[in-house]
């Protein structure tokens, strides 16, 4: 389970840095097509033409800290519940060598052979990840918590101030 999950996590981050590379692949490629556009225009003495992918920023509102407090908060209670149903789910037989290993330990540490053949026999099932990897949700949740405090106290302000005006 440890191996497969392992694989996964590797499978995961090198899609993400695949799409990462590729759109900054693709944002380059406009860039350059943006720079040869006006470069052509400048030659033919023609107005250069306005840049299309530069955004003027929306007027600051605070629904933004609101929108994005939620959007944390949420996934960190997604994430949480998530992992804590994953590892009290995943739940695996020891395997032999596992408990072989753990036999020679016990036996190079001294124990009894009463010890080592109860750790040999022993086909209890192994729980996954654990719990604690569930904790990983509280990041995400505490940056939403702090969004929506900010939020709180923003609008607690704004209306102050535009009362006193």
């Amino acid at each position: 389970m440890n191996g497969e999950l392992a694989v996964l996590m590797m499978l995961v981050i090198a899609s993400a840095v695949g799409i990462i590379v590729w759109s900054l692949g693709l944002r380059y490629k406009r860039r350059e097509l943006q720079h040869k556009e006006r470069l052509a225009a400048l030659e033919k003495g023609m107005p250069l033409p306005t840049l299309t992918d530069v955004e003027t920023p929306a007027p600051w509102t605070p629904r933004v800290y609101l929108l994005r407090g939620m959007i944390w908060l949420f996934t960190g209670v997604g994430l949480t519940l998530f992992l804590g149903v994953l590892s009290v789910t995943a739940q695996h037989p020891r395997s032999a060598q596992e408990r072989v290993r753990e036999a020679n330990w016990l036996r190079q540490s001294g124990a009894t052979e009463d010890q080592v053949r109860e750790v040999q026999n022993d086909t209890s099932p192994q729980y996954g990840p654990g719990l604690g990897i569930a904790l990983i949700g509280l990041v995400p949740i505490g940056v939403g918590a702090a969004y929506l405090i900010f939020y709180r106290v923003e609008g607690k302000y704004m209306t102050a101030s535009t009362t006193h005006e």
